[in-house]
């Protein structure tokens, strides 16, 4: 038996007798949550039932093509477990007939296998040609092995512990792919595997209609505000004015005409909301769980995304700072440094705190929904203002007094309410695209419960 003490939930020794240090010297590796993965029951290597595949990077000096071409599959494309299709990259003909042979195929499934291992996905969209990352694999399934059920094997809490007891490496971890060839499945019949992949699918086709809403959502608010964003597409490089204020700034781009104030009617950014901004711990008060400490990086495509990267705090702390930096119910979080304008609307009361590089911002202005603001604050016209008015070169920050002088045009309240209804539908369809997915997990942790 595998005995273990830890500090900080951190393995720092063990001693057994069935530990073999000339295969793995490091103590995660044998710590015992782990090792009981050597003993299931009913469980093959994958390598008796798929193929494993790496991908091929750029060859030198080999860019992306603005002109359209093979899709190009990254592993920061497929880390929300599903593939981003409208932001995936294009290759040239040239490009692509150099690694021809790398290409990946409906119904194939992608694992990362360098820097933020775990990462899993399924092609469910038929490509022509379409290529992949050599920080990726590919695994082709046999006609034994369903991959829609391998796929929801490997996001599970089985197959993820798995993943993480075989990376190696320290700064940089790797998942070699002979390490992914002696990954254990549970090889059930094929109806049971059926199962699985149609809960599956049901969490794609959700996300799919999530997606289409969005866009719509997009679309509708874009044309309604597009002509109130005049570009000044002069290559300008000095320009003499007095309406420039040299003490403000220097920049050409910033003193650009975009706005036409005669097309719509204007309303400060201040005259919607009021803001506060978060704090700083400091990372000597971080853990690995507890209360969520949210910064920039947490936020995304609407929502609070947590990762890898999440950092914690005690309930102490938060009991300190929840007066004044904890978000509630109702309210949107907004990113005013690094990546500027990250906006996530707030659904619970869940405990949390916010960083300073995060806004609460609260509505005041009663003409105006949650949904429809997350819309207008993340528009592709919007965000041009909003980054335009940061400062700041590697990393951008918007300062608060700025902000509230920023004029956003005012949307007529029949085209706010169709696309509030949209993000409203966008994100409903999205949590239950969620939901079937740990249906899908569920599912396959309760068949290895029951196998061992």
């Amino acid at each position: 038996m595998v005995e273990a003490q830890t500090k900080n939930q951190s393995v720092f020794w063990l001693w057994s007798d069935e530990i073999d240090f000339q295969k793995r010297g490091d103590a995660i590796y044998w710590s015992p949550e782990l090792v009981i993965l050597e003993k299931y029951k009913n469980s093959i290597p994958l390598k008796q039932v798929a193929e494993i595949k790496g991908g091929k990077r750029l060859p030198l000096g080999e860019d992306f093509s603005d002109n359209g071409g093979a899709p190009y599959i990254r592993t920061r494309d497929f880390t929300s477990g599903y593939i981003d299709y409208p932001e995936l990259k294009k290759i040239s003909e040239k490009v692509f007939n150099a690694i021809r042979s790398y290409q990946i195929y409906k119904d194939e499934v992608l694992i990362s296998i360098v820097g933020t291992i775990g990462a899993i996905t399924i092609l469910d969209r038929d490509f022509e040609r379409c290529n992949f990352t050599e920080n990726a694999a590919k695994i082709v399934c046999s006609e034994k092995l369903n991959p829609y059920y391998l796929y929801a094997f490997l996001i599970s809490n089985i197959g993820q512990r798995q993943l993480k007891r075989l990376t190696v490496g320290g700064v940089q971890p790797k998942l070699p792919l002979y390490a992914v060839e002696e990954i254990k499945i549970l090889l059930p019949d094929k109806h049971t595997q059926q199962k699985v992949e149609q809960i599956v699918k049901e969490a794609f086709r959700f996300k799919s209609e999530a997606e289409e809403e969005h866009g719509e959502a997009s679309q509708i608010l874009g044309n309604a505000i597009k002509e109130f964003f005049v570009a000044d597409n002069q290559k300008t490089f000095w320009k003499w004015s007095n309406d420039i204020e040299i003490v403000k700034t220097l920049e050409p781009n910033f003193w650009k005409k975009t706005v036409s104030y005669k097309k719509h009617s204007v309303i400060k950014f201040g005259d919607i909301f009021n803001y506060q901004k978060g704090t700083e711990v400091g990372s000597a008060l971080y853990q690995d769980s507890g209360i969520p400490f949210l910064r920039v990086s947490d936020l995304g495509d609407l929502e609070i995304q947590f990762g890898n990267s999440s950092k914690y705090i005690n309930e102490t702390l938060f009991n300190e700072l929840k007066g004044e930096f904890q978000p509630h119910k109702g309210e949107l979080l907004f990113s005013k440094d690094a990546t500027i304008a990250l906006v996530a609307k707030v659904d619970t009361e869940e405990k949390q705190i916010i960083s300073s590089g995060i806004l609460r911002l609260q509505i005041k202005h009663k003409d105006f929904d949650a949904d429809f603001l997350t819309a207008l604050l993340t528009n592709k016209f919007i965000n041009q203002e909003l980054v335009k008015n940061s400062t700041g070169s590697v990393i951008k920050h918007l300062n608060t007094n700025k902000l509230y002088e920023i004029e956003l045009p005012l949307v007529n309240k029949q085209i706010q309410n169709e696309v509030s209804d949209k993000i409203k539908s966008f994100l409903s369809k999205r949590q239950l695209s969620k939901q079937k997915l740990q249906e899908a997990k569920n599912f396959v942790e309760n068949l290895v419960k029951n196998h061992n």
